[in-house]
């Protein structure tokens, strides 16, 4: 098991998507939250099948930010995490209330977004 240890995140926040006259998506950007708290392991009982992804690639964060995942309602994308030089994708979260010295908080389960890398002739 990995040792608790404490970060520094930038939750990234996006509105839902909105479009031009002509039908085109217009360019999104994020709002930027400030947050703090700390990164766990994964469940490493969950077997990773999505294409693209491996069990490497995901993390736990307890953040003491509201981090949300997507609302298909109101076509809201789930919020990313700027962490340790990557960005992550919340694909769950569980709200924890505050209890005694343990202050509210939120269980984030995140999946590491790979870059899109050109290839070079």
């Amino acid at each position: 098991m990995w040792p608790q240890m404490t970060a520094s995140f930038t939750i990234l926040r996006y509105a839902p998507q909105t479009f031009d006259a002509q039908g085109y998506p217009v360019t999104q950007t994020p709002t930027e939250i400030p947050a703090t708290g700390s990164v766990q392991p994964a469940n490493d009982q969950v077997v990773i099948t999505d294409p693209g992804y491996k069990g490497e690639e995901r993390r736990r964060f307890y953040v003491f930010a509201e981090v949300l995942t997507a609302n298909e309602t109101t076509g809201q994308p789930s919020d990313s995490v700027e962490w340790a030089g990557g960005v992550w994708r919340v694909f769950s979260v569980d709200p924890w209330l505050g209890l005694g010295p343990i202050a509210a908080h939120w269980e984030a389960e995140v999946w590491l977004i790979q870059p899109i890398v050109p290839v070079t002739p």
